[in-house]
């Protein structure tokens, strides 16, 4: 079922210039993308944007919320937040925070392939050491 939101819509038309945007459902509510990069969750007719360390301080000053697709959910939690009531209403204060939501996404996304790139070397230098241990093992077999 395709859920509907005129505030989802508000959203997308005043954060287009920001690239292509799109919307699909996400968590029961609307997911807005942004080159296929998740920006914006709008679900009861609440906005939460992306939030990393360029701007969740402009969040957490004003007490807004942290996504949780499952309140059930003791852990599970998401890097986006509740957008204040007065930014939604300021279409300029709204593409602000759109952009600079994106700029934290991007940033975020940028250090998860880091993070995953790192992993992978790691694992290779594990394999590594563990392979020239067990011939380490063989050679001193040998000279028994």
């Amino acid at each position: 079922m395709r859920v509907k939101s005129s505030l989802a819509t508000y959203v997308t038309e005043h954060l287009a210039f920001l690239g292509r945007v799109s919307n699909r459902s996400i968590f029961g509510g609307i997911g807005i993308f942004v080159e296929e990069r998740l920006l914006g969750i709008v679900i009861n007719e609440c906005l939460y944007l992306h939030t990393g360390k360029s701007n969740i301080d402009d969040y957490l000053s004003r007490g807004m919320e942290q996504f949780k697709p499952y309140p059930n959910a003791f852990d599970l939690t998401t890097d986006h937040h509740r957008v204040p009531q007065e930014i939604i209403d300021d279409p300029e204060q709204l593409k602000e925070w759109g952009r600079r939501a994106l700029v934290s996404a991007i940033e975020s996304a940028k250090a998860k392939q880091l993070a995953g790139i790192e992993r992978v070397r790691a694992m290779k230098r594990a394999k590594k050491a563990a392979l020239q241990a067990e011939q380490s093992k063989g050679n001193t077999k040998k000279k028994r």
